[in-house]
């Protein structure tokens, strides 16, 4: 719960920035302010410096402090909510299409996202959003087009073998072979025991005929 709300007061604190260095870019040209890109440089050169960490961990550690960031989770969240889906922060936008700025943000938050997207499969109506998505037909031409790609199937080819390879992989699959196999002897051997107690019907039949 912790590192989660730490998470979101950097995410929040980047985001501040974005929108400052936003508001200062669009002033006069003429101006002495510093650009957008000076600005993020000079923050970033900031957070890399034994300095900040340290006020950071030392923040990290007051517990009044900690106990903030959980009781205001919920207003970070729409803070930054806010921040993002505003039309005028624009820096934001353009920073998240950094690559080395989206790599950094999906590391730091790749286990919220992932039970975020646990959470989602499990919800009736996700899951009713999804059935609707696959059955739109664009959605089933692109789908198509992607698995005809030789990139796709390269891929897919890849998988499979690493499967192959799994000794797990190689248990299951052996268990349902098997079971295929005997699924498909059953109908045989019924058919067998049919014939032969037909045979044996007739030749009690005929048995008993030529006793009288």
């Amino acid at each position: 719960m912790r590192m989660k709300s730490i998470s979101l007061w950097l995410l929040l604190a980047v985001s501040l920035v974005m929108t400052s260095c936003g508001g200062g870019q669009g002033q006069a040209q003429g101006s002495s302010q510093p650009d957008y890109k000076s600005v993020k440089d000079m923050v970033l050169d900031i957070l890399q410096t034994e300095e900040a960490k340290d006020s950071v961990a030392k923040m990290m550690k007051d517990e009044k402090f900690t106990q903030k960031l959980i009781l205001d989770e919920s207003t970070v969240k729409t803070t930054l909510i806010q921040s993002i889906a505003s039309p005028e922060n624009t820096h934001i936008k353009e920073a998240f299409k950094d690559p080395k700025f989206a790599s950094t943000l999906a590391k730091s938050m790749k286990n919220e996202h992932k039970t975020l997207m646990k959470d989602l499969m499990k919800d009736p109506e996700y899951q009713k959003m999804l059935v609707e998505i696959m059955k739109d037909p664009e959605f089933e031409k692109n789908m198509l087009e992607l698995m005809r790609s030789s990139a796709y199937r390269k891929q897919t080819m890849q998988v499979m073998k690493e499967s192959l390879q799994s000794p797990l992989f190689q248990t299951e699959l052996m268990t349902l072979m098997t079971k295929a196999t005997e699924d498909m002897m059953k109908p045989k051997e019924q058919q067998k025991k049919g014939k032969k107690g037909g045979q044996g019907g007739e030749g009690g039949q005929g048995g008993g005929g030529g006793g009288s």
